[in-house]
């Protein structure tokens, strides 16, 4: 089986879970005698998703590379836009979604995660010799780095700037950038990042809760005490499918940020056991297409798409169990809604045509299989290293 049928059935496999329980959701709300359309707009959404998926796995990545600062300026005009009252739209106190009509929504942050992939696997592939140097390597890429960042904080939203900022320095640590430049440059934050989280009242509400949710459990401890009650519920094997109890509005969010607790709750600890096992599989074979390409872009734009997947779904995770404070990152292919789904998609589409590409090369260049040691990407001593780290794990076959 090649790497691209395995990651595409994963991903299959975890869209197949997100409509059953989005489904699931949408039941409460027409018994309660109201008009629900999550499920109606969430596979209108996959549709779109499955055509753009198509696309990028046909498309040559290498088109990314040239195509990078056109991507960027994009993003960050749509995060522009998104500030503009009368265009961007209002939702629980923050300004984060471009509506289009009464059905669709973007929300930019979800594309510059992924327009700040391209550029930051297309600068590492162009500056690779001076990736250790204190103005190339780390400086110039920091900036649009922090300016992203900056335009996504304006929002507010704060952890989505957060989750780009690490997952852009992540991918400059294994492309080169010296580590001593981050830890300093976060040492100098430090200052920045208690300001933003102790003296927004939100925030800081969100921290102490996480700290002691039983201490305010109608208000800024609801989320996470509810949560668990989900949680505890379903045992091993779960209430069954349309069994939910917290889903009748004591959940907030149930079918996006929290559907992670829906599943736990209706298919028990089973089948939360299957999703964080598919996820470690959409994980295994993301590091194989990674481990596979010869190409310096290839390998850091799929690398960036690969860690993306697994920082969200330990981040949504970690937050509907309770183990970091309360944040909205989505659970990629499962939560309900458009943007996360649709960005997503297009990454799985990107990591095909990757895929596709190595394979093709070495089809046609056999001698690439026989000299590893002039492999470009194997050059950069952090990718060297990344790849001896993770060898075994991408090499590993199930025969």
């Amino acid at each position: 089986m090649k790497h691209w049928h395995f990651i595409t059935y994963t991903m299959v496999a975890l869209i197949g879970f997100s409509i059953i329980t989005v489904y699931s959701t949408d039941l409460a709300t027409f018994g309660a005698g109201g008009k629900s359309y999550q499920l109606t707009k969430h596979l209108l959404w996959i549709l779109i998703g499955s055509i753009l998926l198509i696309t990028m796995s046909k498309v040559d990545y290498r088109y990314l590379q040239k195509a990078r600062i056109p991507i960027l300026v994009v993003s960050f005009l749509l995060i522009l836009l998104v500030l503009i009252p009368g265009i961007g739209t209002v939702t629980n106190g923050a300004r984060r979604w471009i509506r289009l009509g009464h059905t669709f929504g973007i929300q930019p942050s979800e594309f510059a995660k992924l327009a700040i992939i391209i550029f930051v696997s297309a600068y590492i592939a162009k500056n690779q010799s001076r990736m250790s140097e204190f103005k190339c390597g780390f400086m110039i890429p920091i900036v649009i780095i922090a300016v992203t960042g900056a335009l996504v904080i304006k929002e507010p939203d704060f952890g989505s700037a957060a989750f780009i900022t690490i997952l852009s320095v992540i991918m400059l640590i294994v492309g080169g950038t010296r580590i001593v430049y981050v830890f300093l440059t976060a040492l100098a934050l430090v200052p920045f990042v208690h300001k933003m989280l102790f003296e927004v009242s939100y925030r800081k509400d969100r921290l102490m809760a996480f700290m002691n949710p039983w201490e305010d459990p109608s208000g800024t401890g609801y989320h996470v005490i509810q949560s668990w009650i989900a949680l505890g519920s379903g045992g091993l094997t779960g209430l069954g499918v349309g069994s939910s109890k917290q889903k009748l509005f004591f959940l907030p969010e149930s079918s996006s940020d929290f559907i992670f607790t829906i599943i736990g709750e209706e298919f028990g600890f089973i089948g939360v056991l299957v999703i964080i096992c598919l996820f470690l599989l959409l994980m295994w074979q993301g590091l194989r297409i990674v481990h596979a390409t010869k190409d310096v872009f290839g390998f850091f734009l799929g690398f960036g798409i690969t860690v993306m997947f697994g920082l969200q779904a330990i981040i949504n995770i970690a937050v509907v169990s309770g183990i970091v404070p309360t944040k909205g990152i989505p659970l990629p292919f499962v939560s309900s809604g458009g943007s996360s789904l649709l960005f997503s998609m297009i990454g799985i589409g990107i990591l095909i045509n990757i895929a596709k590409q190595s394979l093709e090369s070495r089809a046609l260049n056999p001698q690439l299989n026989r000299e590893p040691s002039e492999d470009k990407v194997a050059r950069l001593l952090p990718a060297r290293i990344w790849h001896n780290m993770t060898s075994k794990i991408a090499s590993f076959s199930w025969r």
